[in-house]
């Protein structure tokens, strides 16, 4: 198993414990995760590569800091927080 395929196992084996202990917040960040990485592999053609899951990874860190900062600004702080949870 490639180091990219190692982290998609943890973050389907973390999906089912966070299932386990009804933690929705978890739960939805690590589907997130997961169908990003997925998508990112498709788009690819072919599996990620250790460096090329950071980066998404990195990015999706990016969007979510930017969205917070965005619904700040927009005096949204309940989207604010929903966003840094």
């Amino acid at each position: 198993m490639t180091d990219a395929g190692a982290l998609e196992a943890l973050i389907s084996q973390q999906v089912v414990t966070a299932m386990k202990a009804h933690d929705a917040v978890r739960t939805g960040t690590l589907r997130l995760i997961k169908n990003a990485l997925k998508n990112k592999a498709i788009e690819k053609r072919a599996p990620l590569t250790p460096a090329e899951s950071e980066q998404a990874l990195a990015t999706m860190i990016k969007q979510r800091r930017d969205s917070i900062e965005q619904f700040t600004k927009g005096n949204r702080p309940e989207l604010a927080a929903i966003e840094a949870a």
